[in-house]
């Protein structure tokens, strides 16, 4: 049976150890020194060299020539640790001996001088894992120890061992190990065993690992259990498991394009290969990380496979990096969200869409690019505020010389201006009825009910917070159209894909919207292209307004 590799690259000395040298240095000058403590904790997540230090320090102390703090693996004492075969070394599982009678057991051998080395050490890993009764019995012997004795505990959850035990120990905190560690190490194994591998199925493994290097290593003997010469990729990616990068880019694709349909169809494609959504996640993570790496350094040579440049060429020139940096923080939320739920589906369908309706409103540079789509309600505002005012000085007489004949001179009226493409505010003001084919009647005839602006906001927010935020798309393209008349309240929108999401809430937004308006309203769904009646602004009724308005300012109108 071969050894594996993280056990097979066991650091053996103190420089050996990768990514921790805060500590390895402590140690190694205690050594020097003669000044080593009776007990230690080592901890720090799974895989960061915490039991390979402690072997290291118990060669170390009982080395016969040591060398600068080191043990030389030359003498008797050495080989004997090395090889496991020193009953003076003890290394056992807090997990499977964590009971009282265990430790008393322990207690009472402990006390013993060694039968051939110069100190007895006791590795005790996962410590957390001993019982409160069990810490206790430990403690007397922890805090008065023979001469002979060394006690190191090694744990990944500090938080969880008794502050009585903490009190009586050196603590000592690993961290996560770099990524360019694990990469200097890897790249070690590779050249001992004469292998190639591309630089982003490197970084493929060193990502799946997340800091601890035993992993990393378990990972990458697993890859070379495949048995070649040469990785791409695409190789690790297959042996791994991994969501297919074209795929993924595809997905993204659709996100950037903002196309929700595409993005949802492409989401659900992935899955039926057989990926977790964390996996999904995941790979979104690593896509738009390399986006960010692209988009900030433009440096072709972070990227080895040139398939892949290419795909990230292509997305990167249709993205900002604000986006690119909300979107990793959106996916930052949605993993840790996705890692600790059951229903794990649809939190990844609502991800999607948070891509595609969120992320944009949440920079500076969207929130004008918004303003600049509702450039043609703001002409609406100016006008109508261009109208009261000017009708406030108004005098037929000043006009009369302006016009023909009786018959051409305007008839003062009321009519409604409706549907401010963001709040979907109905505005009543004064204008000329320069259309002599409607009458005064026929104008009211067609109105709905005017709403308040504060209103027709909050009915638009209750109908997003009942039916989803994916509403907020369809409403910023088309705005917020609907007719209310008596106790009929329709909501009107093109896009009947979107319909799905307001059908089965019909009964609860119509309760919520008699609330709002405090009378019983009968709320319904019109789905189709929006007809242009008088009570609907659209880009004609705009026109025709401002043309009429030229008949009555004449050159006092100035529209820019």
């Amino acid at each position: 049976m071969a050894k594996a590799l993280y056990r097979k690259y066991r650091p053996k000395i103190f420089d050996q150890v990768l990514g921790q040298d805060k500590v390895v240095n402590v140690l190694k000058n205690q050594i020097k020194n003669k000044n080593f403590s009776h007990a230690y904790l080592f901890a720090g997540e799974r895989g960061c060299g915490k039991t390979s230090a402690a072997k290291i320090f118990a060669k170390a102390i009982n080395c016969l020539n040591p060398q600068d703090g080191s043990p030389c693996l030359e003498c008797e004492n050495c080989k004997a640790i090395e090889e496991e075969t020193s009953l003076d070394v003890v290394e056992m599982d807090a997990a499977s001996n964590r009971r009282i009678d265990d430790i008393r057991n322990l207690r009472d051998n402990v006390i013993y001088p060694p039968a051939n080395l110069k100190y007895k050490v006791y590795i005790i890993d996962e410590a957390h894992m001993i019982t409160r009764e069990a810490f206790n019995a430990l403690l007397k012997i922890m805090e008065e120890p023979p001469k002979h004795l060394v006690f190191i505990l090694a744990t990944t959850e500090i938080d969880k061992i008794p502050k009585t035990i903490l009190s009586r120990v050196q603590k000592f905190e690993f961290n996560k190990i770099a990524s360019s560690k694990i990469r200097e190490q890897i790249s070690i194994i590779l050249n001992d065993q004469n292998i190639k591998m591309e630089n982003e199925a490197i970084d493929l493994i060193i990502r799946k690992a997340k800091g601890a290097m035993r992993d990393a290593l378990s990972i990458l003997d697993q890859v070379l259990s495949f048995d070649k010469e040469e990785y791409l990729l695409k190789d690790v990616e297959f042996i791994l498991g991994s969501v297919d990068f074209e795929k993924v880019n595809k997905l993204v694709t659709s996100i950037i394009a903002k196309d929700q349909r595409e993005s949802l169809k492409d989401l659900v494609a992935i899955r039926d290969d057989g990926k977790s959504n964390l996996d999904i996640v995941d790979a979104l993570i690593n896509f738009y990380r390399d986006l960010m790496v692209l988009k900030v350094s433009a440096d072709d040579t972070f990227f080895e496979n040139e398939q892949r440049l290419e795909l990230l060429k292509e997305s990167v020139q249709n993205i900002s990096l604000e986006r690119i940096l909300t979107s990793l923080d959106v996916l930052n939320d949605y993993s840790i969200k996705i890692n600790s739920s059951s229903n794990t589906d649809i939190l990844s369908e609502i991800l999607v869409l948070r891509l595609i309706d969120t992320v944009d409103m949440n920079s500076l540079v969207s929130r004008v690019e918004k303003l600049e789509r509702l450039g043609q309600s703001d002409i609406i505002d100016t006008l109508n505020k261009l109208i009261d005012n000017r009708f406030e000085n108004f005098s037929p007489i000043d006009k009369i010389s302006t016009y023909d004949s009786k018959e051409d001179e305007p008839q003062i009226e009321s009519i409604l201006i409706e549907n401010d493409e963001q709040l979907g505010n109905n505005k009543e003001v004064k204008k000329s009825d320069i259309d002599n084919e409607k009458s005064i009647e026929e104008v009211d005839e067609i109105q709905t009910t005017k709403l308040d602006s504060n209103i027709v906001n909050t009915i638009r927010e209750m109908i997003i917070s009942t039916s989803g935020t994916m509403l907020n798309t369809i409403f910023n393209d088309e705005g917020f159209n609907y007719t209310y008349v008596g106790d009929k309240f329709d909501l009107i929108i093109k896009d009947k894909f979107y319909s799905i999401f307001i059908e089965t809430k019909i009964d609860e937004i119509s309760e919520k919207l008699s609330n709002i308006l405090k009378k019983d309203i009968n709320f319904s769904l019109v789905t189709g292209e929006i007809k242009k009646e008088e009570n609907l602004v659209n880009d004609d009724d705009t026109n025709n307004t401002i043309n009429k308005l030229k008949n009555i300012f004449d050159d006092d109108l100035i529209i820019k």
